[in-house]
């Protein structure tokens, strides 16, 4: 339950949509889509995000509760990706976050959530004009302010973990679809999570409409109510799908609008969202 928070221009505008399109609705480093940056050149990506839940599963029980009644969260989120060389790019975010609570219970938190920062490298590139690629990736998240993770509602879970991705990419002409696979090795309390990230988009001129899948496992850990439970110790599980729509105003900036929806979970909130972002490329 905590919050956790083509011919060449075609070519190059689902390149430009792919990178940005990871700051939207998650506004995170973690879920990658196999678009990686040339040398010297970037993105920075903005974005603003308000998403809500008044029910939650606890376990793997859906139930509501007075003192945590709906819990609304406001997020606002820095992204960047850089290429280091022509194989490597360096991919981080960063958000602040506001988490309110209007139970009986009063739980409220705002501030600096964490800092992801990963490393990503096309392993290989094969197929038609490499239509098909292999991306790994590892890097950190780590808390960037002094927040309480066990709590109802929180910031994040306080933790350092290590992230580990593997993505495959399929591209051709205006389409691209990819498939992320990672493993987290969490810290503290928490169990290591396996998180999943389906992506699929397709370019119209200069608009880009995109729908994704993601899902994130827990490796053991335990469920809101037993005895002795932290929050941190969760094991905080959830399947969501979303939607987004991009706009290229130019070669150097472009606006989103996307949305997003929880199917199931276990131990967090039954969220829905929506997100508006704006990416400058240099």
């Amino acid at each position: 339950m905590t919050i956790r928070g083509n011919h060449a221009t075609v070519r190059n505008a689902i390149v430009f949509v792919g990178v940005f399109l990871l700051a939207t609705v998650t506004a995170s480093a973690q879920d990658l889509n196999g678009f990686l940056r040339d040398k010297g050149s970037g993105d920075v990506a903005v974005s603003l995000t308000s998403e809500s839940y008044d029910m939650f599963w606890r376990g793997e029980t859906k139930v509501s509760n007075p003192g945590v009644g709906q819990v609304d969260t406001v997020s606002a989120s820095i992204w960047m990706a850089y290429g280091l060389t022509d194989r490597w790019t360096l991919i981080a975010s960063l958000p602040w976050v506001d988490a309110d609570g209007d139970g009986t219970g009063g739980f409220a938190d705002s501030g600096i959530q964490d800092l992801s920062v990963l490393g990503a490298t096309r392993l290989a590139e094969f197929g038609n004009g490499g239509g098909s690629r292999l991306i790994g990736a590892v890097g950190v998240r780590t808390p960037a302010s002094n927040y309480e993770g066990d709590q109802p509602v929180s910031l994040g879970d306080d933790t350092t973990d290590w992230l580990v991705r593997l993505v495959y990419q399929f591209r051709r002409e205006s389409f691209y679809v990819s498939q992320q696979v990672g493993y987290d090795v969490r810290g503290g309390d928490a169990p290591d999570g396996v998180p999943l990230y389906t992506e699929a988009g397709y370019t119209f001129g200069r608009t880009t409409v995109n729908a994704f899948f993601s899902k994130l496992l827990a490796d053991g850990g335990t469920d809101i109510g037993d005895p002795g439970f932290t929050f941190p110790s969760n094991q905080e599980e959830y399947e969501r799908t979303g939607a987004k729509v991009y706009v290229r105003i130019n070669e150097r900036f472009g606006v989103a609008l996307s949305g997003f929806t929880t199917l199931d979970g276990r131990n967090t909130g039954d969220s829905t969202g929506f997100s508006l972002g704006a990416d400058f490329s240099f």
